[in-house]
């Protein structure tokens, strides 16, 4: 799943990782990609408060500051660290904003690359050169990718048609390899009521019921898109594209020119759902899937409910109070940030341990028991 996240956390409601908890929990994104994030503090408030629906563990890459321009948000990505791991990020240096790179290996018995880039490009119909400048420095980026490289860019392209030079460099641009539209929809997807299925932007007719943050209009851009390199369009790939699985989300397609809550919308996406996406932003998430050749390797299953409890729960303050069971003892034990850097251990000398978490920031920790094949996951709120 992409999301432009509209300016998050500045603009209203106050509730908006609440309501993006429970629209995530409509589709359980495995890697989810996101645009308009303000700061690292927003993002670390998604992902303590907006993956509540689910018991996988989620992390959040690295936070990357646009080092392009003087743009005050930013993207990232959350994903699945079971089925994902994340070997190193990246940014390419644009007019306005950098596009990241996350270089992933899927946790599976054999060896999947997946390259993914999150963009967010130049906004306005005048800024069409702009636009272009950004696609050529992409595919300057992947000119020397192998031809079987799985790719995945996804991002609010701000692109009015097909037609628009730097979209078709984006599919067109390398020597060896072309990037693919899974939908294939060619045309002028600006206000035309054609494209009504693809439309992701605007959710809303006006923006007075938000302080003016975002576009108004009603639906009728084609904005938000993932685009995938020609490798994943075949059977025989590793990772592959799942026919029809493309979709903007909570798009009924009979929403052209109208708010996505509106009741003429209806349709297999609910109101209650369109009701969520009509508060959250005012763009539409996209979404796909895609199948994975060989299996994800399984963790072995243990149960640590007796091993190590927390004893006052696991929001702490000033200290993590922990029981841990005997055989535990002269155990290492480690404490992570959601950015996977060790921020303390200790050695569990007895059965009842007090950690002293004063010092760390607020938000989300992992703790890691070296016998213990699973993290636990607790939060400090000073």
């Amino acid at each position: 799943m992409f999301y432009n996240l509209l300016n998050f956390s500045s603009a209203p409601p106050t509730n908006r990782t609440e309501i993006l908890n429970t629209i995530l929990s409509t589709y359980h994104p495995d890697l989810f990609m996101v645009c308009e994030v303000e700061s690292q503090n927003d993002a670390q408030k998604i992902l303590n408060e907006s993956f509540l629906y689910t018991s996988a563990e989620i992390v959040q890459s690295p936070f990357l500051f646009n080092s392009s321009g003087a743009s005050l948000i930013h993207q990232l990505v959350y994903f699945n660290s079971e089925k994902f791991t994340l070997n190193y990020t990246d940014q390419i240096e644009t007019n306005v904003r950098s596009i990241n790179h996350y270089s992933f290996e899927l946790n599976t018995n054999s060896e999947i690359q997946l390259e993914v880039f999150v963009a967010h490009f130049k906004a306005s119909i005048a800024s069409e050169n702009e636009r272009l400048f950004e696609a050529r420095q992409f595919i300057n980026y992947i000119q020397n990718f192998p031809e079987e490289a799985n790719i995945l860019l996804a991002g609010d392209f701000n692109m009015y048609s097909s037609s628009e030079q730097g979209y078709q460099v984006l599919l067109n641009g390398t020597n060896a390899l072309n990037m693919i539209d899974p939908i294939n929809a060619s045309g002028d997807w600006n206000n035309n009521a054609s494209f009504a299925g693809t439309h992701t932007q605007s959710t809303r007719t006006s923006s007075a019921e938000f302080d003016d943050f975002g576009a108004g209009g009603g639906l009728d851009d084609r904005f938000d898109i993932m685009l995938i390199s020609n490798a994943m369009i075949s059977e025989a790939n590793a990772i592959t594209y799942v026919e029809d699985s493309y979709k903007a989300w909570g798009n009924n397609s009979n929403c052209y020119n109208n708010t996505i809550n509106s009741s003429d919308c209806d349709g297999e996406f609910g109101s209650e759902l369109r009701e969520l996406l009509y508060q959250m932003s005012d763009h539409l998430p996209v979404v796909m899937n895609l199948a994975v050749s060989g299996n994800f390797l399984s963790k072995p299953s243990y149960d640590i409910t007796d091993s190590v409890t927390f004893i006052t729960g696991n929001i702490v303050s000033q200290n993590l109070n922990l029981k841990f069971s005997p055989e535990l003892l002269f155990s290492r034990s480690k404490i992570y940030n959601v950015l996977g850097q060790e921020v303390f251990n200790f050695i569990v000398s007895n059965t009842n341990e007090s950690i002293d978490t004063s010092t760390l920031s607020n938000g989300l920790y992992y703790m890691r028991v070296e016998q213990l094949p699973t993290t636990q996951k607790f939060y400090v709120s000073h």
